[in-house]
């Protein structure tokens, strides 16, 4: 039986090996060593012996936040052209390496952060860390390859327009940052994927692809020494060659409040529903307050009997769900709330929403509620770290967010310190309750004059969202 078939028993092992931890009242962090190379590079090593395997999460600090305006999703395609050759691998060779073997490589980007991750048997390592190794500091772009990519990525934003739910976020980051950064989306535009050329990526990856911006997390069946050494060899000598090119800057304005509420409206013509947003700026991830406001959120659209979803699904049938959530950025990040309906109940379902959270920052919570929302939250927080991908994932996260262990380690007692004083504190100060923003995706035609009962109205359309300007 070749490994590749037997990875879903180790992940299905292992996966109840932490349904054990899950169980106890407190998650700690799994103990991990740290190590820095000379040349910038930080290792996050955590040795986690239950099944024979390993991940490797790389982190570059570089996402979308860094694509010029222009060149929208030039990080993430940057990023994900990694894999289709480098200096001694063709794309060929790496795809039959990894088949061959039963590993597997994936590349992303976020706003901040630019990710890697290879998953393979424990024993692999030394034959695969030098791939993985030469396709981050020695990657070829291989033009016709590039060619491809560009068209695949393409036909995918563009099959994406058919679903709002897919872009909605998106759109809303749109609306919420303006021309800020966090504005533009990771995956890029048609047009600015259209714009992207071979040397685009490689002044890219020559500028934002540094070892003093690079981490390494490590969670799998490692002895910590070995590991190390064999990461030290293989990445120690990296030095970038340097130019008279100015490098990418990290520094990220902070954006702006909106002076007035905002209406974003795009049109599907042959949309059956609306898909919604509600909502401004949020926190920055690493923000004092996150694990209370998470607290708070639950209540108000974090679970199924949440006060959202209660009004909009359970009592009203104006949707099949409703959530609100904290997206945190590195400096900055955005609240919405979100949902989707049929067109003639538009609306309502907005109306409602507006409604529900007018309440609920107008009274605030109870007691009950609150203790409900612990118990809920706690429950839910180990279940995230049971693989050795969030593991490694989330060592890489601390680092690249600056987040302290006490993230983890204290989570259970940071929930159960919110008392329902700083809750109703949290509330008025982190909540957004004047000038909102509100996103419509739908048939334009039946939303516009209703649309301005809510404030300022910019029309668009899904074809050409691409080219809105916003403040």
């Amino acid at each position: 039986m070749k490994l590749k078939n037997l990875r879903p028993i180790f992940v299905f092992a292992f996966a109840l090996f932490f349904s054990g931890i899950a169980e106890a009242a407190d998650f700690k962090l799994p103990t991990y060593q740290k190590a820095r190379l000379e040349n910038g590079i930080q290792i996050f090593l955590m040795p986690q012996k239950e099944v024979p395997l390993v991940h490797f999460t790389v982190g570059i600090q570089g996402g979308s936040s860094l694509d010029p305006q222009q060149l929208a999703g030039l990080a993430s395609f940057t990023t994900e052209a990694l894999k289709l050759g480098s200096k001694n691998f063709k794309k060929n060779q790496i795809e039959e390496r990894l088949d061959f073997l039963g590993a597997e490589l994936s590349a992303n980007a976020r706003a901040d952060i630019s990710t890697i991750d290879l998953s393979m048997a424990a024993k692999d390592a030394p034959q695969l860390l030098p791939l993985l190794a030469d396709l981050i500091m020695a990657p070829t772009f291989p033009e016709q390859e590039i060619i491809k990519l560009k068209e695949r990525t393409i036909s995918d934003l563009k099959k994406a327009k058919e679903s709002p739910k897919q872009l909605a976020d998106q759109y809303f980051n749109k609306l919420v940052f303006g021309q800020h950064p966090y504005g533009r989306p990771v995956d890029g535009y048609t047009l600015s994927i259209s714009r992207i050329k071979r040397q685009d990526l490689l002044n890219f990856h020559r500028e934002a692809f540094r070892p003093q911006r690079m981490s390494i997390g490590i969670a799998g069946n490692i002895e910590v020494k070995e590991m190390e050494a064999l990461v030290r060899r293989i990445f120690g000598n990296w030095r970038p060659a340097e130019d008279s090119r100015e490098v990418i800057s990290l520094a990220i304005p902070d954006p702006k409040a909106p002076a007035e509420t905002r209406v974003l409206l795009v049109n599907k013509r042959d949309a059956s529903e609306t898909t919604f947003r509600i909502g401004g700026l949020g926190v920055a991830r690493n923000h004092q307050d996150w694990v209370g406001l998470q607290v708070i959120n639950t209540i108000l659209g974090g679970r199924f009997t949440s006060l959202l979803n209660e009004a909009l699904r359970i009592k009203s049938g104006l949707t099949y769900g409703a959530w609100a959530r904290f997206n945190g950025f590195k400096t900055s990040g955005s609240f919405a709330m979100g949902s989707f309906t049929a067109n003639e109940n538009s609306f309502k379902a907005i109306d409602l929403a507006l409604e529900v959270y007018k309440k609920f920052l107008a009274e605030g919570l109870d007691q009950k509620t609150l203790d409900s929302a612990k118990t809920y939250l706690k429950g839910q927080f180990p279940p995230r770290y049971e693989t050795l991908e969030s593991l490694s994932g989330l060592l890489v996260d601390m680092w690249a967010y600056q987040l302290p262990e006490q993230v983890v380690n204290d989570f259970a007692e940071q929930v159960d310190g919110l008392t329902l004083a700083r809750s109703q504190e949290l509330i008025k100060t982190y909540f957004p309750a004047k000038n909102l923003n509100i996103l419509m995706i739908g048939k334009s035609a039946e939303l516009f004059t209703g649309a301005q009962k809510y404030g300022s109205v910019v029309q668009s359309d899904m074809d050409r969202i691409d080219e809105t300007i916003l403040p």
